[in-house]
């Protein structure tokens, strides 16, 4: 776009531009605006409403928040991860105990347990059905005592009752008495009027029944009369109806008589126009057949010459067939032959071929010979070679296997060995230790120990814990140093595993879950410390679902049924481990 301007701005502006500087009117308002700036900067630093002292005081606001979000959602996490692993080894321990209690031996101490309670509550119960039989012998006397004494009263009653009876019914006796007096003296008055009364009323019966016969005698002489009449009309109105009725018919009669006459006349008329038809048929016949009998011959002469030109037509088609014919054959033969010379001469070019292709398959023959043995050559080699090698891999496998074996053996040894024995005396300890608690908690509890002492002999004798009997006299020498061991007792430096700590809510669940023991109160729950966070502590971090307030207890999951295991004790201690 075209700009006008003066020469001497023209100037300036190249002098400007060619000196690559700027005017130094606008550098003094630059430097004017910078000092401006840094001035104003300087002086707002200062106020607590400015706009970067507000964002600069939000900023450490909302790190603060941050701060105690991160810090609330650390502790948060840290008491969850311990609460897991207390449940964790709730449930190990419960998991254990579950698979050490489902053995055999272990519920045979829990029958016997079981046992032990039933003795001592049939103990009590006989107990009971003593005191009640008691009560019932002195209940029973003070009854028999009562009854007595109730028998007593009873006749007495019964028999100033029959006397008071006896005098109320002879009084009664009285009343009633001079009542039948009274109501037989009134029913024969009333018997007298009733007679009285029922004399008049037939009196006047026979007067109404006499006014009745003369009421019916004079209606059906009425009645009679009103037949007689009725009848004499309907005769009169017969004889009108059967009138009428030949009338009728004579009419009827009339009419079919004309109707028979109009369909003759009819039919008559109908067969003299059929015979004039068919007249005026065999009229227009015989003139049509004149009329042909004039035009025969003229019609035979005219078909011979047709006859005669398509005669000929037909012998000039078939020669020119024949001519056709002569030709295609002719055509034919020179076309087997032309095909015949291609073919010889195709032939010896393929003859020719066959015969360079034998050539070159001889000589290939014998190249293919030389090839082979040098194939097979190598090929015994290669074979020499992978035999080597595949015996060394073999003699390599076989020591490895060997090896393997060894260690395998001496690992099945140490585990059906030295391990077994260990597992079994742990189990052993186990036992005989969870035995001997069952035993004290049984004397705690005034429980007869007789089949808790018989399981554990019975155990003892199906392990062969008891000590071998002393060897022969002449046997003892040789076994200076065989000491017989007893085994039915745990070993003392065995402790029986305890359960995790459970908490409050906890204990109180399997105190009611357990039918065993006795009640004991609940602990007394602390006061519940201050709370230090502030009221709204949602605004205390961001809104990630991680903000919750400090409760007064932890919350616990609800106790997790684990089903005991299936597999060997000794299995499932290596994977615990």
């Amino acid at each position: 776009m075209p700009i006008a301007m003066s020469t001497d701005e023209w100037a300036r502006l190249s002098r400007w531009s060619a000196d690559h500087r700027e005017e130094p009117e606008a550098a003094r308002r630059r430097e004017a605006v910078q000092h401006i700036n840094q001035m104003s900067q300087l002086m707002t630093k200062s106020w607590p409403n400015s706009l970067e002292n507000v964002n600069k005081r939000n900023e450490e606001l909302r790190r603060a928040r941050l701060a105690a979000a991160e810090q609330a959602n650390s502790l948060f996490y840290a008491r969850y991860v311990k609460q897991k692993q207390a449940e964790q080894a709730r449930l190990m321990y419960n998991a254990r105990d579950s698979f050490f209690k489902n053995k055999d031996a272990p519920k045979l101490l829990l029958g016997a347990v079981i046992e032990t309670v039933i003795q001592k509550e049939r103990e009590e119960q006989v107990k009971f059905n003593k005191e009640l039989k008691k009560q019932a012998e002195e209940k029973k006397k003070q009854d028999e005592e009562q009854i007595i004494q109730n028998a007593k009263e009873w006749h007495a009653l019964m028999e100033l009752r029959r006397k008071r009876r006896f005098e109320v019914n002879k009084k009664h006796q009285k009343e009633i008495l001079d009542q039948a007096h009274e109501v037989s003296e009134r029913n024969r008055k009333e018997y007298e009027e009733e007679l009285n009364q029922q004399m008049v009323d037939n009196i006047k019966a026979q007067e109404q029944m006499e006014s009745l016969r003369e009421f019916e005698q004079e209606y059906s002489k009425n009645e009679k009369e009103h037949i007689l009449a009725d009848m004499q009309r309907a005769k009169q109105e017969a004889d009108k109806r059967r009138q009428e009725q030949e009338a009728r018919d004579k009419m009827d009669d009339r009419l079919i008589e004309v109707l028979q006459r109009s369909r003759a006349r009819i039919e008559r008329r109908r067969r003299q126009t059929e015979k004039q038809i068919q007249k005026e048929k065999q009229e227009v016949l015989e003139k049509i057949s004149q009329r042909l009998e004039s035009g025969d011959a003229e019609r035979d002469a005219k078909e011979q010459q047709i006859l005669e030109k398509a005669v000929k037509e037909k012998e000039a088609a078939v020669e020119a067939r024949r001519q056709a014919e002569l030709l295609k054959k002719e055509k034919s033969k020179q076309e087997r032959i032309e095909t015949r010379k291609q073919f010889l001469q195709q032939e010896k070019q393929r003859l020719h071929e066959l015969n360079v292709m034998h050539q070159w398959e001889v000589m290939n023959r014998f190249k293919n010979d030389e090839l082979y043995e040098e194939f097979q050559k190598r090929m015994r080699e290669e074979k020499k070679r992978k035999i080597l090698e595949y015996r060394e891999d073999i003699i390599k496998q076989w020591r490895e296997r060997e090896e393997r074996e060894a260690a395998e053996r001496a690992e099945t040894r140490r585990f059906y060995g030295e391990l077994a024995e260990k597992k079994l005396r742990d189990a052993d300890n186990k036992l005989l230790t969870h035995g001997a608690m069952l035993l004290q908690e049984a004397r705690q509890n005034g429980r007869p120990d007789y089949a808790l002492r018989q399981t554990l002999d019975r155990y003892c004798k199906l392990h062969r814990l008891y000590p071998m009997p002393d060897l022969p006299s002449s046997l003892q020498e040789h076994f200076k140093r065989y000491v017989p061991r007893d085994l039915t007792q745990p070993d003392p430096e065995y402790v029986y595993p305890a359960p995790p700590e459970p908490s409050a809510d906890q204990q109180m669940e399997e105190k009611k879950r357990d039918g065993l023991q006795e009640p004991v109160p609940g602990p007394i729950k602390p006061p519940a410390a201050p709370s230090k966070e502030p009221e709204d502590y949602k605004r205390a971090g961001p809104a990630n679902g991680l903000q919750r307030r400090n409760a007064l207890h932890d919350i616990f999951l609800p106790p997790i049924t684990v089903r005991p295991c299936e597999t060997a004790q000794c299995d499932c201690e290596l994977k615990n481990k």
